[in-house]
């Protein structure tokens, strides 16, 4: 599993089943949209993001 940055600085996570399609954490749901928008049709098909601690997490499929 690789963490796709996309230009924004995301926190390395090792790969687990708790944490399977998630592409990175960010500071803000604002950087976490971002990101999410900027592989939106060439990276994955649709994300999502959501909160997860003091840190917002980006989930796409396939990851």
């Amino acid at each position: 599993m690789g963490i796709i940055a996309l230009g924004l600085t995301a926190v390395t996570l090792i790969a687990t089943p708790a944490h399977a399609g998630v592409v990175g954490y960010y500071s803000s749901s604002t950087a976490c949209e971002a990101a999410g928008q900027r592989g939106l049709g060439s990276v994955w098909p649709w994300y999502s993001c959501y909160p997860s601690g003091s840190v917002w997490a980006l989930w796409a499929p396939g990851f």
